[in-house]
């Protein structure tokens, strides 16, 4: 049977970082079925988170897993224990402080690994095993995977009022539990696996071993019964104390919440409507400069259209005055070619007549001169 805490303990276990938060965390131990995170920075341990610690302090009191980080809630004082031990002391530890599972550390305390209750049934004894069972499931126990206590702190968490209690009961009666605790592992361990002679002697043996048990166990459950009354009482009034802290911390933290909310809806509300009134004016001077634009490139469109037009027009008009003027020269032209052409013509007709007329005196003066030179004769 292995005797070392090396030989039975979870090697390389899933650990996290402090600042991950708890739903990443939970999320982790899903999928790796454990029911405990090893906080670990620079390969060194500096806290636990175990999922009793995101029920009790996380969901129990209505926080939200995304925004808690696991520093806040996770246990930072640990009982740890060496990978050279033997698995009496994790026996003897477990029974003391009623937890399942304990780290395992190097002396500079670099995490190796864990070690749980289930580690030590599959390997241990028995009776040392259900000694360590009963031990550990004692009505009014921690019952937590990590407690505070040895390990030295590396980041602080808070440390809420502890009601007052009578004087001189609620000590005695841990250390009384303690004690009774530590003989019974020591007990367990110390018992010897010698064989007897005979069936009878082993026997009667157990006969008288489970009678006083019996016996022992009636004197423990009254005392175990007055002890849970007694832790009961304590712990009422501690979680009806912390009931009401966590209440009122929750309700500044609501309204703080709210009034931050708020705040922030008006500021972005203010922001929206100032951006928007940018856009729309930036919009509207967008618009009215494009149709200024627009009716300035249409009036000099019209203003060009016009001016091209009146000058088309004046230039057809001072054609056409033109032409009519050189259509007027050459009637001119044309007229006193023919009035200077008829003149010529009426000339030269005088002139034709004239000289008829000079042909036919001087024929007529021929023909008197004949006339006479015949009279004459």
């Amino acid at each position: 049977m292995p005797q070392n805490i090396r030989d039975v303990m979870t090697s390389n276990p899933c650990t996290i970082d402090a600042d991950r938060s708890v739903a990443y965390a939970a999320k982790m131990m899903l999928e790796e079925d454990v029911g405990l995170a090893p906080i670990v920075e620079g390969g060194k341990l500096i806290g636990m988170l175990t999922d009793r610690d995101i029920a009790t302090r996380v969901a129990a009191d209505g926080r939200d897993p995304d925004q808690v980080k696991v520093r806040d809630v996770a246990s930072t004082q640990l009982f740890t224990i060496g990978p050279r031990q033997d698995l009496d002391e994790a026996l003897r530890m477990m029974a003391k402080h009623q937890v399942r599972r304990l780290p395992v550390v190097e002396a500079d305390g670099r995490l190796v690994g864990v070690v749980a209750q289930a580690d030590i049934a599959r390997e241990g004894n028995d009776t040392q095993t259900g000694q360590l069972v009963e031990e550990i499931s004692e009505s009014g126990g921690q019952m937590s995977s990590i407690e505070e206590g040895q390990f030295p702190v590396q980041f602080p968490r808070q440390i809420e009022e502890q009601p007052e209690t009578l004087v001189g009961e609620e000590p005695q009666v841990e250390e009384q539990r303690e004690e009774e605790a530590v003989s019974k592992v020591q007990a367990a361990s110390s018992r010897g696996r010698r064989k007897r002679s005979t069936a009878k002697r082993k026997t009667a043996t157990r006969k008288r071993s489970t009678g006083k048990r019996k016996t022992a166990a009636k004197k423990s459950t009254g005392t175990r019964k007055r002890k849970t009354a007694s832790r009961k009482r304590s712990t009422a009034k501690r979680t009806t104390a912390k009931r009401r802290s966590t209440a009122k911390r929750a309700g500044t933290k609501r309204r703080s919440t709210a009034k931050k909310r708020g705040t922030a809806k008006k500021r972005t509300t203010a922001k929206r409507r100032t951006t928007a009134k940018r856009r729309s004016t930036g919009k509207k001077r967008s618009t009215a400069k494009k149709r200024s634009t627009t009716k300035r490139r249409s009036t000099a469109k019209k203003r060009g259209t016009a001016k091209k037009r009146s000058t088309a027009k004046k230039r057809s008009t001072a054609k056409r005055k033109t032409a009519g003027r050189k259509a007027a020269g050459t009637r001119k032209r044309k007229t006193a070619t023919r009035k200077t052409a008829g003149r010529k013509a009426a000339g030269t007709r005088k002139r034709k007549t004239a000289t008829r007329k000079t042909a036919g005196r001087k024929a007529a003066g021929t023909r008197k001169r004949r006339t006479t030179r015949r009279k004459t004769r």
